[in-house]
């Protein structure tokens, strides 16, 4: 007798999570820790996971008979990674094991690429380079803990990844490389595939079912050594990873919205642990990394200086003062001066607001009714788009003409405050008319043919001045970009969330390290009415260290990050009442444990799509943690979100 225990795909409570099955004789030979297989489930058939196998069913139990074997293995260690995921991210070993599956299940195909590795694609290092590279193809060999490079932008972190890559193919083993997003992140993607050429498997979201599937399969059985895409791609198994490179660690994408809410250093970590080596690279690290580089739990690799030009030159704009002076638009003096003498030079601009629209909300000057979306407890964005003006909401994108009368008092005075890219663009085509201007945003880059046409007009010049959200902050390596103007530089500085004054110094450093580079030594103009701010101020010295250290005092006096996990814990319900109801319960389980807490309280978006929003903010030493564990198993339908990015 053969029985093989399984973890179904399927979210199941915490009490059952493994299901036991009889192997019929024909499958004996071939079921393994790690197969994939169809198996009954209630009345549907489903697939999972082999866990273990037995020769005895002691309870003596009638069991149901395996159905199928898919002929494709998870390695078994990647058993132990679910359990931790499960315990980790609160979810279960369904969901969990889900994350490792192929996007559709078929039998794996049989190919034979012979690859290549074009070394004269790959630049020579400079002496600081290579100094980081000698040191990191040695940990290549015995990998002991992560390493960190902290390098500015254009400093160069992309050719040490190809080296490494290289070496990691070299001694017969795979390499992972995670990007931010696909799409945001093409120059990346395309040195990959010129240096390995057909031995690069690219995984993401834009790929059709087969393609994706093909992409898994071909990783997952060694027939390309490398994968490349965001944070999916780490989710493709392999018993042969040598390398994994986590390229701009500090972008809040690399945390999944949806169960399980993994973070993929986290889990990086998990599958790389005493088998390779995981190497993460940024300009603007998180707080988080760099603690852990200061704790001895990862190595710290340092590039200090460009590849080629130094760092553009800073200049920060109070606009009290623009007011003071009655300059009432959104552009300084200084800054349309600047961009007028580049367009002279026949250089390029980027102008970046990290804030979509015309106007940020639409107010009655008389009686201060401000327009609020009916599904949603945020202000409607104005938005004037192919000549059309109408009022959107970003969260569940309702949109409505824009009221002539305050539909409360029914004055005519109606107001459109603050400014998004919409509203830049248009100040920008009056002031200089002649220029070649586009503006980008969500909104406008869909796919990644919209990213490869910007690119190309770019680089070709067919653009003078490009003016967008953090889309421009990320990716885009434009030799004749001489001047950056950042607008509103407070965007998002002053939200009632921890790692506000941290996004913003990320931000602020990505969009000033898109220019100067090539042959240009660059020039950025950073506008803000709080130019007394750390975040503002270490971001325009490019000075990480000064800003780290105060910040990382910040959050030990508070008992914040990295010094506690957080784990937040939200309730939706039509009725605001029973959303509180809902996290009130978990806050009891809490004090009977004696967990820390904070709340229950409203959301800081208390209402999205009709749902009323109720959270609680758990603080824990260490995770994953076994109270919590009760805790969730009896409240499971909630809500978790364990080192949420977002706590608004």
């Amino acid at each position: 007798m053969m029985i093989a225990n399984i973890i179904p795909h399927k979210r199941t409570g915490r009490e059952t999570e493994i299901y036991s099955y009889l192997v019929p004789n024909d499958f004996q030979d071939d079921v393994k820790i790690g197969s994939i297989a169809a198996v009954s489930f209630g009345r549907k058939k489903i697939m999972g996971v082999v866990e273990s196998i037995q020769t005895e069913n002691p309870g003596d139990i009638k069991l149901k008979e395996l159905s199928e074997l898919t002929g494709i293995e998870i390695p078994a260690h990647y058993i132990e990674i679910t359990r931790w995921v499960a315990d980790y991210y609160l979810c279960s070993l369904g969901e969990a094991i889900g994350l490792f599956m192929p996007p559709e299940m078929r039998r794996p195909r049989v190919q034979d690429i012979r690859y290549t590795i074009q070394d004269k694609r790959i630049k020579q290092l400079n002496d600081e380079q290579q100094k980081v590279f000698e040191i990191l193809k040695e940990r290549l060999k015995k990998p002991e803990k992560p390493a960190l490079i902290h390098g500015v932008t254009s400093s160069g972190k992309t050719e040490i990844y190809l080296k490494l890559a290289a070496e990691t193919l070299n001694s017969g083993k795979q390499v992972v490389v995670l990007v931010p997003e696909i799409i945001l992140t093409l120059q990346i993607v395309e040195r990959f595939e010129e240096t390995f050429g057909d031995n690069v498997a690219l995984y993401h979201s834009d790929l059709s079912k087969s393609e994706k599937l093909n992409a898994y399969l071909d990783f997952q059985t060694g027939v390309k050594k490398i994968i490349v895409g965001p944070r999916s791609a780490l989710t493709v198994p392999s018993e042969n990873i040598g390398l994994v490179i986590i390229d701009e660690e500090g972008e809040s994408s690399y945390k999944q919205e949806k169960n399980p809410k993994y973070h993929a250093v986290e889990l990086a970590e998990q599958i790389a642990k005493n088998r390779a080596l995981l190497i993460l690279g940024s300009a603007t690290p998180t707080l988080d990394s760099y603690y852990k580089t200061k704790t001895g739990q990862y190595e710290l690799f340092e590039l200090k200086n460009r590849y080629k030009n130094p760092m553009p030159k800073v200049e920060i704009v109070d606009l009290r003062e623009e007011i003071k002076n009655r300059n009432f638009s959104s552009i300084s003096e200084k800054l349309r001066a600047a961009i007028e003498e580049t367009l002279k030079a026949k250089k390029q601009t980027f102008l970046f607001l990290n804030r979509r629209g015309a106007s940020t909300f639409v107010s009655c000057r008389d009686c201060g009714k401000v327009i609020l979306c009916p599904n949603c407890s945020v202000p409607l964005i104005y938005h004037i788009l192919d000549k059309r003006n109408f009022l959107n909401c970003h969260h569940c994108d309702y949109e409505t003409y824009v009221p002539s009368q305050c539909p409360v008092c029914k004055g005519f005075r109606i107001k459109y405050f603050g400014a998004g890219v919409e509203k830049i663009e248009i100040e920008i085509k009056k002031l200089f008319p002649e220029a070649r201007i586009r503006r980008i945003d969500s909104g406008t880059m869909n796919s990644k043919k919209d990213y490869q046409n910007l690119y190309d007009d770019l680089k070709n010049h067919k653009i003078d001045i490009l003016i967008g959200t953090q889309i421009i902050a990320k990716g885009l390596d434009i030799p004749n970009v001489d001047l950056v103007g950042i607008v509103s530089a407070d965007v998002g500085l002053h939200l009632p969330y921890y790692k506000a004054a941290e996004r913003t110094f990320q931000l602020i450093t990505q969009v000033i390290g898109r220019g100067g580079r090539g042959d240009n030594h660059g020039k950025a103009i950073l506008q803000t009415y709080w130019p007394e701010s750390l975040s503002i101020l270490s971001a325009g010295a490019q000075n990480f260290e000064s800003f780290y250290n105060r910040e990382i005092g910040e959050r030990k006096k508070y008992d914040l990050p990295p010094f506690v996990h957080l784990v937040r814990v939200i309730a939706e319900e039509k009725e605001a009442e029973k959303a509180k109801e809902a996290v009130g319960k978990v806050a009891v389980e809490c004090r009977k444990r004696g967990i820390e807490y904070l709340g229950p309280a409203k959301a800081f978006f208390s209402r999205i799509r009709g749902n009323y929003r109720y959270h609680l903010i758990i603080k824990v030493k260490k995770l994953p943690d076994k109270k919590l564990e009760e805790i969730f198993s009896t409240n499971p339908y909630l809500f978790w979100d364990v080192d949420p990015e977002n706590l608004l």
